[in-house]
Formats: C-alpha cells, structure tokens, sequence
C-alpha cells in the first residue's frame, strides 16, 4: 500500500511538470500572438497594403529657359514610355520577351541597364519616346499583355540642338556618382538631373516638384486602379541673358570651325552669345544616349565635350600685351609716347629673343606697337616691369583663377612666376623667363579670362563678373558687383586707343565694320600636337568689342 502511494506521488509529480511546461507554452503563444496583433500590427497591416497597392512618381517638367527677350531656348515636350511592370523578377524576361513582338526594342538591352538589386516591384521603361504606333500596339493588346503599360512623361527639348549645347548643358538619369554627391542629396535613382551648363549649375531651382500616383495591383503586380493622383508642379520659369540672334549669327559664322566665341556686355558681365565648337547635340542625352554615340563622342579628337571657353587652356600670346601695357602704364615704367627700335630681334641675356617680323618693326611708341603687335617692344616692356609686377597685375586682373561664370567645372588656368616655380619645381626663376612671359607665353588662360581683361578696358577699368542667368521664377539672380581696380583713367584710355588702332591699321583690319567702331587685339601661339612642334600652325586668338553696341567679344 506503502509503494502504490509513493508511486502515486511521482506520476503526480510529473504530471505537474508536464502541466507546468504546457502552461509556460500556452502563455508564450499568448504574448506572441499578443505582440503580433498589437505591437507589431500597424506593420503588417502596412505590408498587406503594399502588396496591394504602389506609390508610383509622376515627374514634374523643369522650368523651361528663355533668351533676354523671352524667345524659348529650352522647353519640354510631352512624351510617350512604353512601360513593363510585373511584381517578380524571373517573369521580366518573358514579358519582355513576348513586348519585342509588339513594340521594336531589343530585350538584352534592357536587361543590362535594369539593375539587379531592388524591391519586387519593377517597373521598367522598355521603350522611351515611343511613336503613336507604339502607343497603338500596346494599347490594343492591354488584355493579352497586362504587364505592358503607356507613361506620358515630360522630354527636354533644345530647340537651337548644337547652337547651345555647352551654355545650356543637358539633362540626364541621375549617376551613382551623383547619387553619392552631397550635392544630389535626396535624389533618388531614375531621377532626371541636370548634367552639364546651366542644366546642372541651377539643377535643384529648376525643377519642379514631382506628383505620385498611388494605384492597385493585382497578385501579377499589374496596375488594375487608380486610388489616388497627386499632380506635379512645374519647375519655374528661367531667363537668361543670352540674345538668340545673336547666338545664331555666331553659330552660323563658326560652322565647321574649331574654336569658341563669348560676347558680353562689358559693363554688366551678360552673356549675349556663347559658342564652343565642335559641340554635341543635348536632345541625345535627354532620350537616353546610346552607349555607341557616347563612346564615339569621348573618342573624337575634336573634343565636342570639352567646353573651350572655361576648360580649354592656351598660352594667350600677344593678346596678353593688353595686360603688359596696363602694368607698365599704371606703374608709369612706360607712357603712350615711350618708344623701343624694334630691328626684328633682341639679344638679352645670353638669349636672342625674335620679333614675328623678320625685318622689324623700326622705332615704335606704344599704340603702334599694339597695333602691330611687336614683340621686341613688350620684350622690353616686361624686363623693366619685371616679373613680380607682372604676375601682380595679371591675378589682379583675373588670370590663375575662376571667372565665377555660372557655368560648372571651370578650369583656373595657371601663371608662371618665381613663387609658382619655387613650389612646383623646387627652382629658381631666371630673368630670361620674364621676356617669355612678356609676349604671353609660359601660362595657361581660358578665353572667358582674356575676355574680361577686355571688358575692363571696355568699360574704364572693371572687373566683371561673367554669367548666363537673369531671374528664375521672376526672382534676379544676384552676382559680384564689377570691382574697381584703380587704373587711372588716362591709362586705360591709352590701351583703349591703341586697341582701336589695331583694327584701323594694325593686325586686325579684318575685323573692321562700317559705321562702328571697333577694338581689339590679335594673338598667336605655337602649339604642341602629337609631341611634336607644329611650327607652320597657329592658334589665333582675338578679343574685341564694338564701340557703339557697347559690346564685348572673345573669339
């Protein structure tokens, strides 16, 4: 009886813990299913409803840019994309597969530039600005296809194309190198940026903001409602200073030419005209440039990508007398009437340095050595200047450094001096090197740079602050104000004069019009091509303005 009691007591003892366990189960589930429905809830409410519905963007066109007398040069037009959608991946290929039939694009294509990482949902464009027969095609097979769709998108549109390629830019998909920039924070991939020229330097202010769709999909991930649409706002209105007359004359005059041309209003910094050629036509890009064009673009020797008159870099040669004769008139080392032989050489230094007239110009005062351009005359010019003064006067001037044009990705060109050396190469500067620098060799300068000297000798001695955009959204853009670098008057009226004369009876007579008067200064440089010295070639340079339009031109 002993034995049956104690065995009693340990099945009992037993069935208590089998309880105890199944009681601590009971009340595991229970928390959980507790912290599934309450705490975790709102979640997976969330989750069910994205599986059953899509916020899709509707993006918002850019702010369209006008000339200075309200003429388009930048618009968007409407656009049909040709869409894929489907909610699993491995279903894409058919569907794109079976789209190919209906619409002409070519599948790998597609699949190469669709990354492979992301959320289920894909939502592909196949084909962009699809042509109405497109349109048609998809449309009527709605029912057989359901995965393919028709989006009605803004396209960037530049309707002067190469004319202005480099002043306006582009716009383009959004990078991963963008998207890593602090300054595209907040983009997101498959946006559409500004790329280059005004396009990228105004990005942000000329866009608009975008709408959303938010839609129903089925289990396929097919669009089968909408339920709600927010519209997109445009991106507001840009003016710029450009003048589309004059652009297109200058585009007309430098048609199969290498080369660029800037014109401002020297007493403002407006860009009236702006060319850099050869260029590229913009309206690619905004169709999603083929990687065959791109690659023919980066492989042409004529650089169409390079934008010459901020990132082109040349020794200014005699156009850098101008410089030379402010230096050493405001120094009061020369006056107008300082006169040099000039026998077509000068020996100095252990060192024969030419004049590009074999024979000579004779005795020569300062505006006619302008005119003519002689270099023995401004050989002898920079070695009483001496170089300290001559590089003071050229970064006073606005060489070695950026113009501030808004326009991205302008080089600041370089200047040769004793300080430049002594940190670059570890060695001292030789006098000989101030006679090169005289005549404009031994630096690097853009042709926005040369072109404000001429605007400040246009203008009575003021540095201008170059720029394309007037007012966005009706709103003035402001810039530096032009900046008073204390020439006396009668100085730059000296340089003023002699610029003149180079049109009237100097180098570049061609240059003349009748009934205007006009200004400027010819230049050439030796340039190294292949390694090697193209000695029976030349690049010209000329900067000029015409007197009475008020008006400053680089070329």
């Amino acid at each position: 009886m002993v034995r049956i009691y104690e065995d009693l007591r340990a099945v009992q003892r037993r069935l208590g813990a089998v309880q105890a366990v199944v009681a601590l189960a009971v009340a595991a589930l229970v928390v959980y299913f507790w912290h599934l429905q309450v705490i975790r809830g709102k979640s997976f409410r969330d989750q069910a409803e994205n599986n059953r519905t899509r916020t899709l963007p509707i993006p918002a066109p850019r702010g369209p840019l006008f000339d200075r007398k309200g003429r388009i040069l930048a618009e968007n037009r409407s656009s049909f994309n040709v869409v894929v959608t489907t909610e699993r991946k491995d279903e894409l290929g058919g569907a794109l597969e079976r789209l190919s039939k209906l619409v002409s694009f070519d599948p790998g294509e597609v699949r190469e530039h669709l990354n492979t990482q992301g959320p289920r949902f894909r939502s592909v464009v196949v084909k962009a600005d699809a042509s109405e027969e497109d349109v048609a095609a998809v449309e009527a097979r709605r029912l057989e296809e359901p995965e393919a769709s028709v989006d009605v998108v803004p396209l960037r549109s530049y309707p002067l194309g190469v004319g202005l390629a480099h002043s306006l830019g582009y716009v383009g998909e959004i990078s991963d190198r963008q998207l890593e920039s602090g300054a595209f924070e907040g983009f997101e991939p498959g946006n559409i940026v500004g790329q280059a020229g005004v396009e990228l330097q105004y990005n942000r202010r000329l866009m608009g903001k975008d709408g959303l769709r938010r839609i129903e999909v089925n289990s396929r991930g097919v669009e089968v409602s909408e339920a709600t649409r927010v519209t997109p706002v445009d991106g507001p209105r840009a003016d710029l200073t450009i003048d589309l007359d004059l652009q297109k004359a200058v585009v007309d005059a430098m048609a199969g030419q290498s080369g660029s041309v800037v014109a401002i209003d020297p007493n403002t910094g407006e860009v009236l005209a702006y060319v850099s050629t050869p260029a590229f036509d913009p309206n690619s890009f905004s169709l999603g440039i083929k990687s065959a064009e791109w690659g023919a673009l980066l492989r042409d020797p004529e650089k169409p990508l390079l934008n010459r008159p901020i990132q082109g870099g040349y020794a200014p040669g005699s156009t850098f007398k101008i410089l030379n004769a402010l230096a050493a008139l405001q120094e009061r080392v020369i006056t107008p009437q300082t006169k040099f032989h000039c026998p077509g050489y000068l020996s100095v230094y252990n060192t024969i340095f030419r004049c590009h007239k074999e024979g000579g110009h004779g005795t020569v005062d300062m505006t006619q050595a302008i005119a003519l351009s002689c270099n023995v005359y401004f050989y002898n010019v920079g070695i009483r200047l001496e170089i300290e003064r001559l590089s003071r006067y050229a970064h006073m001037l606005g060489l070695a450094q950026p113009t501030g044009i808004d326009l991205p990705h302008e080089i600041p060109g370089l200047f040769q001096d004793p300080e430049w050396k002594m940190r670059t190469q570890k060695a001292r500067w030789f006098p000989a090197e101030t006679v090169s620098v005289a005549i404009g060799q031994a630096m690097s300068v853009t042709p926005v740079q040369l072109l404000r000297v001429a605007a400040a000798v246009a203008n009575g001695g003021k540095l201008v602050t170059p720029h394309l955009m007037k007012a966005i959204g009706g709103r003035p853009v402001e810039y530096p104000p032009p900046r008073d670098l204390g020439f006396r008057p009668e100085v730059v009226a000296a340089v003023r004069d002699a610029m003149i004369a180079v049109v009237n009876g100097g180098t570049g007579g061609r240059a003349r019009l009748d009934g205007i008067q006009v200004a400027g200064k010819t230049g050439s440089a030796q340039v190294v091509t292949h390694a090697r010295l193209e000695t029976n070639k030349h690049a010209r340079e000329y900067r000029r303005w015409r007197g009475r339009s008020s008006r400053a031109t680089s070329a």
